[in-house]
């Protein structure tokens, strides 16, 4: 890692006025200018349950709490010192609303049934290659294997320059492909998973996986990003009064 990071601060010495942190009406151009590019989503979050293996009380959520807050702040100071630009975003993904008395779906005024979004979403950030070499979004990818490594994270999202593939990837902090995306959807509210502005206005886009079906598994919501990741495909409920 401080390898790596020394390369990049080399590279950013000789090529500073490119380099900026990015405001958040730069998000719309992720459709444009970033897709093209390439760019990385990783987040320095954990829960207390991943860490320790097991249940944890409100006393040690509330440290991990404390954690995650000094991960973030640090991982943000690693993408300054590496010379890449960056976003703040949310991840998240949308719980289904039952009635807890009848087990019946909460129905909206559309008529359809009501989702709304987790209560825990991941703080996260976009990363950019735009403005690097022409397979600068390589060592992009490289930082974001490194970056989950040091923050303990089981993958992070990789988007390829469009050139390259204009679809994505979830990859393993090993390098391996963890899953393949090859559509995106944007400002969609009804999507399940999302990543999102962490200030308004919270736009949105998700990642479209070819193949995968939704179905149904009564079970505790997922406490993490990560956790949803691992059980893509079911219909997360949350049970709410009326």
């Amino acid at each position: 890692m401080k390898k790596l990071l020394e390369g990049w601060n080399n590279y950013l010495a000789e090529n500073r006025k490119n380099y900026h942190v990015l405001s958040e009406t730069a998000f719309s151009r992720i459709v444009t200018n970033y897709a093209e590019s390439g760019y990385i989503v990783i987040t320095s979050d954990r829960t207390c349950e991943a860490e320790k293996g097991s249940s944890c009380s409100e006393e040690e959520d509330n440290e991990q709490a404390v954690t995650n807050k000094s991960n973030l702040s640090q991982l943000k100071q690693d993408l300054r010192s590496s010379g890449f630009g960056y976003l703040p975003v949310l991840g998240g993904y949308k719980e289904k609303i039952k009635d807890p008395t009848t087990g019946e779906d909460a129905i909206g005024d559309d008529g359809k049934p009501k989702y709304i979004d987790t209560e825990q979403p991941e703080n996260s950030v976009i990363v950019m290659a735009r403005d690097l070499p022409e397979h600068g979004h390589e060592d992009l990818k490289a930082l974001g294997q490194s970056l989950a490594n040091k923050y303990n994270q089981d993958s992070f999202f990789y988007k390829p320059p469009n050139s390259v593939f204009k679809g994505a990837y979830w990859i393993k902090k090993d390098g391996s492909v963890d899953m393949k995306f090859n559509d995106f959807a944007y400002n969609d509210i009804n999507q399940i998973y999302y990543t999102m502005m962490d200030r308004a206005p919270k736009r949105r886009f998700t990642a479209l996986p070819e193949g995968i079906e939704m179905f149904f598994r009564i079970k505790t919501s997922p406490k993490s990003m990560a956790e949803a990741r691992e059980r893509y495909g079911e219909e997360f409920i949350t049970f709410v009064k009326r």
